[in-house]
This record gives structure tokens, C-alpha cells and sequence, in this order.
């Protein structure tokens, strides 16, 4: 008995740890992100974006390559051989990424974090409606009725945003086109990375995104810009690479929490954690919300969480 309970402890600590630092990582990264954003506006630089995201990824990379280092014993750390299958394979979906990337930096220059939040809740309903008709994915009724108010409190939110910027919104919903195009093509692709570990597959997408940051730069006449970094204050060179560290930590949690998890404890911790983002960013941004926009917001989260439970239910079998 003795043994069993000391078992149990020492799982239940694991997963408060794990879900802790999920919250820490993901919170922080949404403020870091936002933090940087805003510093970017009020110092008038607009061709730093491509650079920084950069310098995140290859942090990111260092990061990997040095914990697989230090241990390489680690199922957690551990990256097996690339190959050019791989490469391929990734090509595609590491490009959307850096798009997606850099609409959100553009995005978060003007609008809030709840905006964010709210477009994020909202690419739910456009991706079950792209397994529908890609996938022939079919759904209960429960889950469309939960989708149904998921977009309910997305409109109120949005018909009452205090902070709406027209500029802001186009960013956010390209940078939800891209993470939906993501998110499909991974479900139909990814399957298919067995031969590669959770923490290769996350190192090669951030390599393969320099490249591709790196023409984006060239295109937008970045490259004469990137002097300007070192002018931007030391607060905002700390935010840099402290969101480097973050997009390394978020990466191991969310493979950690995967398996010793459920899907839908993960999903529900991160709606925790986008309400927590909400309350921080408001606080340190001064981005107060009007009462018909929380509503709005709090309507689109509730819905957002009852669908992540709907889709996680297995059917009832008939009785025969």
C-alpha cells in the first residue's frame, strides 16, 4: 500500500510540475511575444520582424542540440539521424509556420491578447469543417452545437472589441489562415513521421525556417535593417531571447504532456492558460475589456472547452 501511494504521489507531482511549466511557457511566451511586439511599434521599427524570429529559432536550435548533449540517455532529448525523406516531408509545413509566425508578431503590434485567443478558438471551427470535407471526418451533433457557440462568442467579442485595428485584424486572421492550413496538413501528413523523434521533427521545422526567414528578409529589404537590433533597448534584447529559451520549453512540454497525458487534459490546460494569458497581458499592457467583450470571450473559451470534450467522446454502441 505503502508503495502504491508513494507511486501515486510521485505521478501526481509529475503532472503538477509538467502542467505548471506548460502554464509558465505558454503564458509567458504570449507576453514575450506581445512585449516585443509593442516595443518593435513604439520604437518605430518595421523591418526587424523576419530578424527576430530568427534569432528565436536559432536559439531554439542550440538549445535542442545542447540538452540532447547533455543527455543522451533521455527519451525526451533524444533525435535520431535526418534524413532528405524528412527534409522533404517538412518542407512545406515549416514554411507555414514562419508565415504564421510573422503575422502574429504583426498582429500583436495593435490588437489584444484576447483577440489572439479568440481567433485561436475560432480556427477550431474552420479546422472541423476542413476534416469534414477533406477527411469525410464526421462529427456528433454535440460537437457542432459546441463549434455553433464557440462562433456565437467570437462575433460578440469581435462586434465590441475595444481595441479593434483594421491592420491588426488582417494579421491575425492570416496568421489563423496559416495555422489552419497547418494543423490540416499535419493531420494528413504527419502521421508518417515515425522515423523521426517529437524533439528531431520540432529541431528540423525550426531549421528549415531559416531559409525561408532569410529570403523573406532579402524580399522585404530586412537585411539593411538587421543593424538596427542593437539600437533597440536592453529591456527588449532580454525579451528576445528570453522568447528563444520560450519556443524551446514550450516545444518539450507540449511532447511531455502528450505522453503522460490525455489530449483532452492538454486542451483544457491550455484554455487555463489562454484566460491566464488574458489577465497578465491586461495588467501589464493596461488593455482593459468592455463587459460585452469578456462575455463574448468567456462564451467562445466555454465553447471552445465543451468541444474538446464533445470530439474526445467515443459514440455510444447500439445495443443490439
Amino acid at each position: 500500500v505503502l508503495t502504491w501511494g508513494l507511486a501515486v504521489m510521485a505521478q501526481a507531482s509529475q503532472h503538477v510540475f509538467w502542467f505548471t511549466a506548460f502554464c509558465g511557457a505558454s503564458v509567458g511566451m504570449q507576453v514575450l511575444n506581445k512585449a516585443i511586439a509593442m516595443s518593435l511599434r513604439e520604437q518605430g521599427s518595421q523591418k526587424l520582424d523576419n530578424a527576430i524570429m530568427s534569432f528565436q529559432q536559432i536559439v531554439a536550435i542550440v538549445l535542442n542540440f545542447l540538452f540532447a548533449f547533455l543527455f543522451p540517455k533521455s527519451e525526451t532529448w533524444h533525435m535520431k539521424k535526418c534524413t532528405s525523406q524528412q527534409v522533404r516531408r517538412l518542407v512545406l509545413p515549416s514554411a507555414n509556420f514562419v508565415f504564421m509566425l510573422l503575422c502574429s508578431l504583426k498582429a500583436l503590434k495593435s490588437v489584444h491578447v484576447a483577440t489572439v485567443v479568440v481567433a485561436r478558438n475560432m480556427c477550431t471551427v474552420f479546422i472541423a469543417g476542413g476534416e469534414a470535407v477533406v477527411f469525410g471526418r464526421t462529427f456528433p451533433m454535440e460537437v457542432w452545437l459546441s463549434l455553433m457557440v464557440t462562433v456565437a462568442g467570437s462575433v460578440v467579442y469581435a462586434l465590441n472589441d475595444l481595441h479593434f485595428d483594421a491592420e491588426g485584424y488582417w494579421y491575425q486572421a492570416l496568421n489563423s489562415f496559416f495555422f489552419c492550413v497547418g494543423q490540416l496538413y499535419e493531420k494528413w501528413a504527419m502521421d508518417k513521421s515515425t522515423d523521426q523523434t517529437p524533439l528531431g521533427i520540432s529541431t528540423l521545422k525550426n531549421a528549415l525556417s531559416l531559409p525561408v526567414l532569410g529570403s523573406l528578409m532579402v524580399v522585404f529589404g530586412e537585411v539593411e535593417s538587421v543593424p538596427g537590433l542593437f539600437d533597440l533597448p536592453p529591456a527588449t534584447h532580454l525579451y528576445i531571447l528570453l522568447s528563444g529559451f520560450g519556443c524551446c520549453a514550450l516545444s518539450i512540454v507540449y511532447m511531455t504532456l502528450y505522453k503522460i497525458s490525455t489530449a483532452t487534459a492538454v486542451t483544457v490546460a491550455s484554455n487555463f492558460n489562454k484566460v491566464v494569458a488574458i489577465i497578465v497581458s491586461s495588467y501589464l499592457f493596461a488593455g482593459s475589456l468592455g463587459v460585452t467583450q469578456m462575455v463574448g470571450l468567456l462564451v467562445c473559451i466555454l465553447g471552445c472547452m465543451w468541444y474538446s470534450f464533445a470530439a474526445q467522446r467515443k459514440p455510444k454502441q447500439k445495443a443490439k
